[in-house]
C-alpha cells in the first residue's frame, strides 16, 4: 500500500495506517497496522501488509478496509496540524484449493499414510488438503494393508472408509505314528501328515486321537504370514489289573514292587506281561502272570491254600531270618492273625498229646487185665448136675463151677468156684468164713 504526500507546502508526520479484512473467517493478517513517522512534501512511502488466506477460507469475495491516521506541520514547521483520517477499501476473490479426507476402517486404529506421509491412525478426518489426487495407505499389524487413490476437490470432503483383511499362517501337522485324527480348534481338519493354512494368527487349539494311543490335547502359536510346524509322538494307551482273592487281604507283588492288598484295581500299567504274587500269612505264596494290553483291563482271581501246622511252623522259623527284611510290608492286621493262628496250631498239638497220654492209659488198663487171666487157675472137674457158663477174654476159655456149690465172690458179685477162686476176677475167696 502506498501512502503520499501531493499538495501544499507543508510535510506530514505520525503517519498510521492499519488493514482488516471482511468477512474474516480464514483470513490472518500480521502486523495489521503499521507506522512511519515522517513523509516529506510530495514523497511517499509503501506500507506492506501480508495477508495469508488459510484453508478454512472459503471461497468467494472479500473486502479490505484501509484506514490511514496522519497529522500535518504549518509551514514554519512550528504548529501541528490533525489528526486527519482517511478510508480506502478494495475487493478480493478467495479460490480455496483446500479440501478434506474423512477416513474410516474395520477394524480401527489403523496407521494412514498420505502420499507415503503418516498424518495418523482412523478414524480421522485431514482437513486443509490442497486440491488433487493423492495415494492413500492403510496399515496395521496382522493385516494386510490396503492402498487406494482419493481425489480432494476445493471446500468440499471426499470419504474413505475400508475393511481390513487379516493376515493368517499355516501350520502343518504331523505324528508318529501317522494316521491319527487331527481337530483344529475344535473342527475337524484331517488326519496326519496335514497342513492347513488360512489360519488367523495367535493362540489354537490342537487335539491328536488315534485308537491304542493316548490323546492329546495341545496348543499352537500361528504369526501372520507365517507357516509353522507341529510335530508329536504319541504314547501308546496304558492297561489295567483288577485283583482279588480268596481270602482278602493278600499283599500284592507286581513284579518286586509291593502294591497293596486285595482287593485291588491297578490302573496306569504299561503294556507287557507281569508277574503277580500274592502273599498272606497261614497261606501259601502264590504266583500269577498276567498280560496287559492298551486300554484294557485284566484281571487275576485266586483262591489261596491254607498252610498246614508242619508248614506252618517252617514258615515261622525260616520267617524270624527274614522278618527284618519284609517286616515293613505286613500290617499290624496281619501280625496279629499270625500270632492267633500260631496258638491254635499250639492247642492243636496239646490236644493230640492228650489223646495219646489218653489212649495209652487205655491199652495199658487193658494189657494188665489180660495179664491177670492168663496166669489164674484153670479149674477142670466138673460134676454132674453143674451149670457151666463159657467166658471168651483175649481167646481163653474158662470154665466155672457152677451149682449147689456155687457162690458170690465178696469183691466182683461174681459167681465163685468150690475152691475157693473167683472165676471173673481170679481172686481167692475164704470159704471157711
Amino acid at each position: 500500500m502506498l501512502v503520499s504526500e501531493v499538495s501544499g507546502d507543508d510535510w506530514v508526520k505520525d503517519v498510521t495506517v492499519s488493514v482488516q479484512v471482511s468477512p474474516s473467517s480464514g483470513i490472518v493478517i500480521s502486523p495489521s497496522s503499521q507506522s512511519v513517522s515522517r513523509i516529506n512534501k510530495k514523497s511517499s512511502y509503501t506500507f506492506t501488509f501480508p495477508i495469508d488466506v488459510t484453508e478454512a477460507a472459503s471461497s468467494g469475495s472479500r473486502n479490505i478496509i484501509i484506514n490511514v491516521k496522519y497529522y500535518e506541520m504549518d509551514l514554519l514547521n512550528i504548529n501541528t496540524l490533525g489528526p486527519y483520517y482517511l478510508q480506502d477499501s478494495q475487493y478480493f476473490n478467495i479460490d480455496n484449493p483446500y479440501g478434506q479426507i474423512s477416513i474410516s476402517t474395520n477394524p480401527q486404529n489403523a496407521d494412514i499414510y498420505l502420499n507415503s506421509q503418516y498424518i495418523g491412525t482412523s478414524p480421522m478426518t485431514i482437513s486443509n488438503v490442497v486440491q488433487g489426487k493423492y495415494t492413500l495407505l492403510l496399515k496395521k499389524e496382522g493385516y494386510n494393508d490396503v492402498s487406494t487413490s482419493v481425489t480432494v476437490t476445493a471446500d468440499s470432503q471426499s470419504s474413505v472408509s475400508k475393511t481390513l483383511s487379516q493376515k493368517t499362517g499355516g501350520v502343518s501337522v504331523s505324528t508318529t505314528p501317522s494316521g491319527a485324527t487331527v481337530n483344529i480348534d475344535g473342527k475337524y481338519a484331517g488326519t496326519s501328515p496335514l497342513t492347513k493354512n488360512g489360519i488367523l494368527p495367535g493362540t489354537h487349539d490342537i487335539s491328536i486321537s488315534m485308537n491304542g494311543y493316548r490323546d492329546v490335547s495341545d496348543t499352537f502359536y500361528i504369526s501372520a504370514g507365517v507357516s509353522t510346524s507341529y510335530k508329536k509322538s504319541l504314547v501308546k494307551e496304558n492297561g489295567n489289573i483288577d485283583i482279588d482273592s480268596t481270602p482278602s487281604g493278600a499283599s500284592i507283588y507286581l513284579g518286586s514292587s509291593y502294591k497293596g492288598v486285595t482287593p485291588l484295581y491297578l490302573d496306569g500299567i504299561p503294556p507287557g506281561t507281569f508277574t503277580i504274587k500274592l502273599v498272606k500269612d497261614g497261606y501259601k505264596d502264590l504266583e500269577r502272570t498276567v498280560t496287559v494290553k492298551d486300554d484294557s483291563t485284566a484281571s487275576v482271581s485266586a483262591s489261596m491254600e491254607k498252610l498246614s501246622i508242619a508248614e506252618k511252623v517252617v514258615t515261622q522259623v525260616n520267617g524270624k531270618s527274614s522278618s527284618s527284611i519284609t517286616s515293613n510290608k505286613i500290617s499290624t492286621v496281619e501280625s496279629t492273625e499270625f500270632n492267633a493262628q500260631i496258638l491254635e496250631a499250639v492247642f492243636v498239638v496239646l490236644l493230640v498229646i492228650i489223646s495219646i497220654i489218653f489212649t495209652r492209659k487205655v491199652l495199658k488198663s487193658r494189657n494188665k487185665a489180660t495179664t491177670n487171666i492168663e496166669n489164674q487157675t484153670v479149674v477142670n472137674n466138673i460134676h454132674n448136675g453143674d451149670y457151666i457158663e463159657t467166658h471168651i477174654r483175649d481167646s481163653v476159655v474158662q470154665r466155672t463151677n457152677i451149682g449147689s456149690k456155687q457162690g458170690a465172690c465178696p469183691y466182683c458179685k461174681d459167681a465163685t468156684n468150690t475152691e475157693g477162686v473167683c472165676s471173673a476176677c481170679g481172686r481167692t475167696i475164704d470159704n471157711t468164713k
